[in-house]
């Protein structure tokens, strides 16, 4: 076959491979795709030689790294092509080389048939060319002997004449040489001395039968020869029946097979070889596709040991371990065997691990041990595979964590952004009312004013003062909700008493801002809840709304049930919400416009607190808006008490009554001036008799001259707070049971039970409405409170 039909046939047998290769890459992946390849090569190898098949392996891989593996058309060696590639050209070279192997002994053996051919037709010839030229019977006869003697000597197998009681009649020279006995020595013997003992019975039985055999034939199955010396060997054997002027005799050629047997049993260990060595790459080849597929290292490392046994020459009896960190997964029945096969890895940051492969009973071992050298590659390349797994994990884990403290540190520069921003708006909140309180204060000093201006100045001074209590009120709901101390004491209430409450208190606002506040509440809605921090809940969507809705706006109401849920929504057609807001709308100091220019006050607070109070009574509390321009909607779902038996307990409205502490003697301590003035007018105004002092010392010596009705005290007091003055008051005998109420700029939770622990009924803070001061003071004489 010429050079040019030898590769051609390369290039052919390759092409229709890449075909089955893109049809089957969608059924079996492309790592099966190789197997199209691997045909062509073997085929290409097998028909034309080694080169042919190196070819093939060439265009082979050529073609699967530039058609099958992605990224495609491209011609990329990068480290996991690698992998794939060099495996397949691994194998196929191997393939290449063995029907190289093959075609060069299958050669020498036609060449050695076509030499014995050409042998057996020229004696053949010879014997023709004798027959004619011999004149007389017994010539022919002897030239016939000749020949024949000549042809069977010159024949490369053992050939022996045998009669059909089994007696050695003729054997040539090879016999000769092949049982190691002369002629002399074997013909007019058995045959059965060159047969092994175990096979002499079927020899005689079978041997009656190839006298009748009408053609030559090969006798099959295991047999032996027996030389001189007792060795034997494997033989193979052709019978064929000679009649020679009326005798008939049997004509055995037997082949001594030991080199081709030899040489069979090699190529059968290459190809095991070849298959371990495939089952070796498969393992090596799947550990690397699963390590790089999403999972947490126990789930892939789960999945990889089972893959390991089928890797190894005995896996019906072998085990496998892997243990890394926390990671332990090990096949079913997992124990440790003096048949241990071990590899170690570490990675850079110190993990460490290990791979444990175990035979659960002895197997032969060669002289380096019961694994073999190749298997001992294949674990240490598995425990080079893992640590660069782990490397690639912890790389991956740095990474998360920089891109975590990133993002920390972005939080906390707009956390320290948002805490500028808040400062400066709180600075501006708490000036601007206290601008207007300076103002009006002096103005009103001055005594210029017209009554009609005055009264307008006294009402701008409440509101400021009322405005400042709201920030600082809602600046410390802030902190009792961050620090988790924010008192929500619920008992039955009616969400309806409650709601209307809020929207009254809110009818000033709206009417003065020119904005239709209507209502529409279902009766009846009972719940467990904070009556107080409900009612701020409704007062601060509703004030919310009063900033955002312009004059002649509108502003609804709506109170209903929703199955076993009361539902109340606050729509406003005012100036609406961004969509890029409505998610932050809900957190502390989010506000639509934080500009100097900004139209609108406040601190951001409202809806913050809104969400935790709906939040800590069981509900949800959400909003929508079409956009700027469209006003917005806020609704809050509560869970109602099934229970609606009992009647709800309503807050009051207090009125106030100028005789409510008629001739009480009250007992006024405060270290600041104004605040002791203030509150002596304050009571003096419901008819009671204040006495006012400094200090704790001072309260002491006026209860020793004169007893007091109620004694009213600050707590925070220079060399002797309130909580000290209590405890001493409790300690005297004619004081031990007076009434007595703490007042102060505290209001927080320890300070409220720190106050009563010493010994106070009740705790009130600043600032406080003078009509709720007379009416608690009223409370603990046990005074009737108007209504």
């Amino acid at each position: 076959m010429s050079h040019l039909r030898r590769y051609t046939i390369a290039v052919l047998l390759t092409s229709p491979a890449l075909a089955l290769a893109f049809l089957g890459r969608g059924v079996w992946g492309t790592a099966a795709t190789y197997s199209f390849f691997l045909g062509a090569v073997m085929l290409s190898s097998w028909i034309s030689g080694l080169g042919p098949g190196i070819v093939s392996t060439v265009l082979g891989t050529l073609a699967a790294d530039y058609f099958l593996i992605a990224p495609l058309h491209t011609l990329t060696f990068d480290s996991s092509r690698l992998v794939q590639l060099s495996a397949f050209v691994a194998i196929a070279i191997l393939i290449s080389s063995l029907n190289a192997s093959r075609r060069r002994a299958v050669d020498s053996l036609a060449a050695a048939r076509t030499e014995l051919e050409q042998r057996v037709r020229e004696r053949t010839a010879e014997l023709a060319t004798a027959d004619d030229t011999l004149r007389g019977e017994i010539e022919r006869r002897n030239q016939s002997e000749r020949n024949f003697r000549g042809l069977i000597d010159a024949a490369p197998d053992a050939i022996l004449v045998i009669d059909t009681d089994g007696r050695v009649l003729r054997m040539n020279d090879e016999a000769e040489r092949m049982f190691g006995y002369t002629r002399d020595a074997l013909i007019g013997r058995n045959i059965e001395t060159i047969i092994p003992e175990r096979f002499r019975a079927a020899h005689a039985a079978k041997r009656q039968t190839y006298g009748t055999a009408a053609a030559t034939r090969t006798i099959a199955g295991e047999l032996a020869g027996k030389r001189a010396d007792g060795t034997e060997f494997p033989v193979e054997i052709r019978v064929s029946l000679l009649d020679a002027h009326g005798q008939r005799a049997i004509v055995g050629i037997v082949r001594d097979v030991t080199e081709r047997n030899r040489a069979q049993q090699v190529q059968l260990h290459l190809v095991h070889d070849l298959g371990e060595r495939v089952k070796e790459l498969t393992a090596l080849h799947t550990t690397s596709r699963l390590l790089n597929e999403p999972g947490t290292p126990s789930e892939l490392l789960a999945r990889i040991v089972t893959l390991l046994p089928p890797a190894w020459q005995y896996p019906d009896i072998t085990g496998a371990h892997i243990a890394t960190g926390d990671i332990d997964v090990r096949t079913e029945g997992f124990e440790l065997t003096p048949w241990v096969q071990r590899a170690n890895f570490t990675t850079s940051d110190g993990r460490t691990g290990t791979i444990e492969i175990v035979y659960r009973e002895a197997r032969p071992s060669a002289a380096e041990g019961p694994f073999l050298a190749e298997e001992r590659n294949l674990i240490q390349s598995l425990a080079g595979m893992l640590r660069a797994y782990f490397e690639r994990v912890q790389a991956e884990e740095d990474r998360v964590n920089l891109a975590r403290a990133e993002a920390g540190r972005l939080q906390a520069q707009e956390a320290n952004a948002a805490k500028d921003q808040f400062l400066a708006t709180l600075s501006h909140e708490l000036r601007s009312p206290l601008n207007v309180m300076l103002g009006w204060t002096q103005m009103l000093r001055s005594g210029q004013l017209s009554p009609a201006a005055a009264a307008r100045g006294f009402d701008i001074l409440e509101r400021s003062v009322r405005l400042q209590a709201k920030l600082i009120e809602d600046l410390l709901d802030v902190s009792r909700i961050v620090t988790g101390k924010l008192r929500v004491e619920k008992r039955r209430v009616d969400l309806a008493t409650i709601v209307d409450a809020a929207v009254d208190a809110a009818r000033p606002a709206a009417h003065a801002k020119k904005v239709a506040l209507t209502a529409t509440i279902e009766p009846t809605l009972f719940m467990a809840a904070d009556p107080q921090r409900l009612q701020q809940v409704v007062s601060n969507l509703l004030t919310n709304a009063l900033k955002f809705t312009q004059e002649h706006g509108s502003i609804d109401v709506r109170v209903d049930r929703v199955e076993d849920s009361a539902r109340i929504v606050v729509r406003d057609s005012g100036i609406g919400i961004a969509p890029d807001l409505l998610p932050r709308i809900f957190d502390r100091f989010q506000q639509g416009d934080s500009s100097t220019t900004r139209t609108h006050g406040g601190l951001g607070l409202g809806l913050a607190i809104v969400r935790h109070l709906v939040e800590q009574h069981g509900g949800q509390v959400a909003v929508a808006s079409a956009g700027s321009g469209h006003g917005s909607t806020f609704t809050i779902t509560l869970p109602l008490l099934k229970d609606v038996t009992l009647t709800a307990s309503a807050p009051h409205a207090l009125l106030m009554d100028r005789s409510l502490l008629s001739g009480v003697r009250v007992l006024v301590v405060d270290d600041e001036a104004d605040a002791r003035i203030t509150l002596g007018t304050i009571l003096e105004q419901f008819g009671a008799e204040p006495t006012v002092v400094a200090s704790a010392q001072d309260a002491l010596d006026s209860i020793a001259q004169t007893l007091p009705d109620v004694l009213l005290s600050d707590v925070a007091m220079p060399n002797e707070n309130g909580y000290a003055l209590m405890r001493r008051v409790r300690t005297t005998v004619d004081a031990g049971r007076l009434p007595a109420a703490a007042l102060s700029a505290y209001v927080d939770g320890d300070s409220r039970e720190q106050a009563l622990d010493a010994g106070f009924q009740t705790y009130l803070s600043k600032p406080i409405e003078p009509t709720l001061l007379a009416t608690t003071l009223a409370s603990l004489l046990h005074r009737g409170v108007a209504s």
